[in-house]
């Protein structure tokens, strides 16, 4: 049987998210039970993915990957698809 996840929002590349401590559950180098910020350079949609989770890239804000070079992203979320829709659905 086949299923087809949840559909994701369409987030722009910069978009800058503000997750709520309980809208992620693991990041790269974070503090659990924290508010994360991060300027969005992508999502890694995955042929399996979970329908409640999915991994976003980006940046701190505080970052300065504006005024450098292209580098990889320092930021790792795995956020709440739920969380992501309410976000676009606010701007």
């Amino acid at each position: 049987m086949n299923r087809s996840p949840q559909p994701l929002p369409d987030i722009t590349p910069g978009t800058l998210l503000l997750l709520e401590a309980n809208d992620w559950s693991y990041g790269r180098d974070l503090t659990p039970g924290t508010s994360v910020a991060i300027a969005v350079t992508g999502i890694r949609d995955l042929l399996y993915r979970s329908d409640e989770w999915i991994w976003v890239l980006g940046h701190r804000p505080e970052c300065e990957y504006p005024n450098v070079d292209r580098h990889s992203p320092c930021m790792e979320v795995r956020a709440k698809i739920a969380a992501l829709h309410r976000q676009v659905a606010a701007s």
